[in-house]
């Protein structure tokens, strides 16, 4: 895989500002990251495993699987976005002379989600753990691999995870988009270190952060997922808040993707649904008015996953599967509906 330009452009940090989308664009409260070095790992669809540390106004990534490294330096955006500039990378594909720019949002100490400008693939990265994922149980959503079918592979499952003597086993229930069951097994024996954990002859890698968060590639062109730790919230709470997020729709008969900004709210023409619309111009924090949804009804299941429908301003209407939890006193929204039997949408925000 090959990463050309690199302009990442990213996730989400969510925003607790219930504003009006009014002008050219909608405020942000978003500052400055101020936090030292902060290194995140995580996954890239269809299957990648990558690094990305953020530090004092610096970025360094290193995509482990086809062993291509970037580093840069970076500002803030009055949207609240970083913007950075890639000064050195061992990809020929990649100009040094300033053109090769990226823009990254991140949610610091738990969350970064990166879109690379060529491919468009996303990238979900939790921050690195220090100490080891204690048990508990998870939601999560699948982040497709090539090949992927909604009529027959995975969507979104389930995960029990216990911890004993050092070592970790993850109990997985994987469902079809339409909720149906396709199985239930046993992913036993992967240990801690360097913030994941992994197993002797397996491809999986797992980053789970103490705060609640769950991502794991399962190696390349294999897809990989993210989710959350099962809690019940409150889904009024939660749909009275604002987001910031990205959208990434994947072909997984082509292996090609498009992602991009995404920002929601309550909708006041209609308490309990949100609207959900797109940037255009992140730089200046312009929305697009081409590209708009409205949220409704969202309904929680007994194993924590969240159903809603997704209705388009050209008419279209898709249910969508959503993990949802409040992590370090925020939500996180992560998603998967479908266009196509072979062309699913991830979704993922978080409140700001």
């Amino acid at each position: 895989m090959s990463n050309r330009y690199f302009n990442l452009l990213i996730l989400f940090l969510f925003a607790l500002a219930v504003g009006m989308v009014a002008g050219c664009g909608q405020s942000s409260t978003s500052s400055s990251v101020t936090h030292g070095s902060i290194t995140y790992l995580g996954t890239q669809s269809p299957g990648d495993v990558w690094s990305w540390t953020v530090g004092e106004g610096t970025i360094f990534a290193s995509n482990e699987t086809n062993g291509k490294y970037y580093s840069g330096t970076f500002s803030t955006l009055p949207s609240g976005f970083l913007k950075g500039v890639i000064t050195a990378s061992n990809d020929p594909s990649v100009s040094l002379n300033g053109t090769a720019k990226v823009y990254l949002l991140e949610f610091p100490n738990t969350m970064l989600v990166v879109r690379p400008a060529e491919s468009e693939r996303l990238i979900i990265c939790a921050a690195q753990a220090t100490i080891g994922p204690t048990a508990g149980q998870f939601n999560w959503i699948k982040v497709p691999n090539n090949g992927w079918n909604a009529n027959a592979n995975t969507g979104y499952g389930t995960a029990d995870v216990s911890v004993s003597g050092g070592q970790c086993d993850l109990y997985l229930s994987r469902y079809l988009i339409d909720g149906s069951l396709i199985s239930t097994t046993l992913e036993a024996g992967y240990t801690f270190a360097n913030g994941r954990l992994t197993k002797a002859g397996s491809d999986l890698n797992v980053f789970m952060t103490p705060s609640g968060l769950f991502i794991g590639d399962n190696g390349s062109g294999s897809g990989g997922f993210a989710g959350l730790k099962y809690e019940a919230i409150n889904l009024s709470d939660a749909m009275a808040k604002e987001y910031r997020g990205t959208q990434f729709t994947f072909d997984s008969s082509t292996g090609l993707g498009s992602t991009v900004p995404l920002g929601s709210g309550p909708n006041p023409a209609a308490p309990g649904t949100m609207r959900v619309w797109s940037y255009s111009d992140v730089d200046n924090n312009v929305i697009d008015p081409s590209i708009s949804m409205i949220l409704s009804p969202v309904t929680q299941e007994s194993s924590g996953i969240a159903s809603g429908t997704l209705l388009y301003s050209n008419g279209a209407s898709r249910n969508i599967k959503m993990a949802i939890a409040k992590i370090s006193g925020k939500y996180v929204v992560i998603g998967i509906e479908a266009v196509t039997a072979t062309t699913p949408v991830n979704f993922i925000a978080i409140e700001q």
